[in-house]
């Protein structure tokens, strides 16, 4: 019952030699492993068995020897005991399966499983902020100089003024600076992304030479700028670069802005750009020095001092015909050396006259006229020495009191803000009441 082996035949029932059934054979064993494991076809069974690409049984005399137990895609069947041959399926042999990645989608298991992504529409949280930044007053940069963006919008008249796109420095802590008009102001920064900013403005990033403009604003929470948001523009004049990895700015207060729109441009990491709209102001004049120490919030109890007390000079700082140098104590000075002493009762008091005298210099006296060991005579004769502790005019002081501000411009005069109390000389000729400061 068993087919008797016979050599398959070739054409017009010749038999093939057992030359042409070598070159027929399969490939060596290592190629036919390495198809295997890419395919992905089933394991190889030790004895070369069915389904098996392995090395058949060791090669036996004879024809069907030599063809190492296979001849041209024929096998042995098994349990044929070596006797009985049988053909593959087609697919076996001449379609391999296709490989495990063609058969995937990449999709997971269960479609409902796959996460979905809803874009975040809301405003960014948690920008860049400066916490602390320290503040000093040097003085106020005299109108003539134009160096602030509003200085190139003045040809414009009555005309409205064009939308102006600044980046925007985020304070966070209990209040952002607040410069007036033209008025310098230094602030030391250490916040990283902040300052490598500032290496690219100084670099020529800006709109200025060294610099450029910029918004001041103020949000505690740290988040995105929105449109409505009021900040105020200022001109950074001068960079310094410490070795402490901080920077020193200069800069001076321009007009406030209300803010139309921001982004956070890539590369900026995060710092934010706006589009400001600064509504044209009519920026008031100076006025005398009587009125400038009035309309300041840090002066004003100076000015109703020298009112009540010196009536007389108070008229003469009116004045436009006259000038006058002014060492106006602030505020917090006159309230922790006077204590409860009331404003008027200081009509008729000789000593509050002396005082107040010795805090005034005729004629104008700017940073510029000023140096160390520079002399000036008070009103009352009294004698004020000008020093600075740092070169070449850094930490201004007068008979060895701080000056906090420099150089407040007036019409008839220039004021500077002191952190002390000026006391009048001993033998100084001109202390006398009722005007006598002549």
């Amino acid at each position: 019952g068993q087919p008797s082996l016979q050599p398959p035949l070739g054409r017009a029932g010749r038999v093939r030699p057992a030359a042409d059934f070598a070159m027929m054979a399969s490939p060596p064993s290592r190629l036919r492993q390495t198809g295997k494991l890419v395919l992905g076809g089933p394991p190889a069974s030790p004895g070369g068995g069915s389904g098996s690409f392995g090395r058949g049984p060791p090669a036996s005399p004879g024809l069907g020897g030599s063809l190492g137990g296979s001849i041209c895609g024929v096998r042995r069947s098994p349990g044929s005991g070596g006797s009985g041959w049988s053909t593959p399926a087609l697919e076996q042999y001449e379609c391999p399966p296709a490989p495990p990645s063609a058969s995937r989608t990449g999709r997971l298991w269960n479609s409902s499983s796959c996460p979905s992504l809803t874009p975040y529409g809301l405003a960014a949280q948690n920008l860049p902020g400066i916490k602390s930044a320290k503040l000093r007053k040097p003085n106020v940069v005299d109108a003539s100089v134009p160096c602030l963006w509003s200085d190139s919008m003045k040809h414009l008249g009555n005309d409205p003024w064009p939308t102006h796109t600044v980046p925007l420095f985020v304070f966070t802590g209990a209040d952002r600076p607040r410069p007036g008009f033209r008025e310098e102001l230094k602030i030391s920064l250490k916040e990283e992304k902040y300052v490598n900013f500032c290496l690219r403005l100084r670099c020529g990033g800006g709109d200025r030479y060294m610099g450029g403009s910029v918004g001041l604003v103020h949000n505690p929470d740290r988040g995105e700028a929105l449109a409505g948001h009021e900040g105020q523009l200022v001109t950074i004049l001068e960079i310094i670069v410490n070795p402490d990895s901080t920077v020193d700015l200069q800069v001076v207060g321009d007009l406030p802005f209300v803010v139309q729109c921001a982004w956070m441009p890539r590369g900026l990491r995060d710092l934010q750009y706006a589009m400001v709209q600064v509504e044209p102001a009519v920026v008031s004049q100076s006025g005398s020095i009587l009125d400038i120490l009035r309309r300041d919030p840090e002066l004003c109890r100076f000015a109703r001092l020298l009112e009540l007390a010196t009536p007389a000079l108070a008229a003469e700082l009116e004045d436009p015909y006259r000038n006058f140098t002014v060492f106006a104590p602030m505020n917090w000075v006159i309230d922790s050396a006077f204590g409860e002493f009331r404003d008027q009762d200081a009509i008729g008091n000789p000593d509050l006259e002396a005082l107040l005298l010795t805090h005034v210099v005729p004629g104008r006296y700017a940073l510029e006229k000023l140096y160390t060991g520079r002399a000036l005579t008070a009103v009352d004769g009294s004698a004020l020495l000008v020093t600075f502790k740092t070169w070449p005019r850094g930490d201004p002081r007068v008979n060895g009191l701080v000056v906090e501000n420099l150089d407040i411009p007036c019409s008839n005069g220039v004021v500077h803000t002191l952190a002390g109390l000026l006391t009048p000389s001993p033998s100084a000729p001109g202390r006398r009441g009722g005007g006598g400061h002549h």
